[in-house]
């Protein structure tokens, strides 16, 4: 291309990640596995120069600019991905009813849900790793957009509804999400 790139933004490949360009479609491989992601916009143009993926615009616009730093973002969370993967900590609360939480196939069936004789149930989005404990739930996997779904897909079954809810505080609640080495608690 002849154009000069009026803006552009490099992340750093790691030594023992490999990552694969084809058009528009990434491919990130790593010591826990393989994740493959399609950027079809046309305003960005992606490289691989040494060891660097470099992100480039020929649109100065505010919103063309911000999509790279996007692209970037998510290259960056899926070299973490490959690298460390990354884990949901959730936390079964509450008061009378004990809640109990089983795994089957692709789902999360959640029983005795403030003493409801139904089940309530979790879909689970991609390949993740699930583990239970009598009060928690550990949701793993390298691709942070599948954990932090499934995450949430659980969180939301567990929703109440015509009940006021700073009385009624049961539910499943994530406390801790770990990216790598790094631990974000959010209680």
């Amino acid at each position: 291309m002849s154009e000069k790139a009026i803006y552009e933004q490099r992340i750093e490949i790691p030594s023992d990640c490999q990552v694969s360009l084809e058009d528009k479609t990434i491919t990130v491989n790593g010591p826990k596995g393989s994740l493959k992601r399609s950027f079809p916009e046309p305003q960005t143009q992606m490289t691989i120069e040494g060891n660097e993926l470099v992100v480039t615009t020929h649109v100065n616009r505010k919103r063309t600019r911000a999509l790279v730093g996007t692209v970037v973002a998510h290259v960056r969370n899926m070299l973490i991905g490959v690298k460390h993967g990354y884990e949901y900590e959730m936390k079964v609360v509450y008061s009378h009813f004990p809640i109990t939480v089983e795994i089957r196939d692709k789902s999360v069936i959640i029983k005795n849900f403030i003493g409801e004789r139904g089940v309530r149930t979790a879909r689970l989005i991609g390949d993740v790793e699930i583990k239970t404990t009598e009060d928690e739930v550990f949701i793993s996997g390298i691709n942070i957009e599948h954990v932090a779904q499934s995450a949430a897909n659980i969180q939301q079954a567990c929703k109440i509804r015509d009940k006021d809810r700073r009385v009624f505080l049961d539910g499943i609640y994530v406390i801790r999400k770990r990216k790598g080495e790094e631990v974000k608690s959010i209680v």
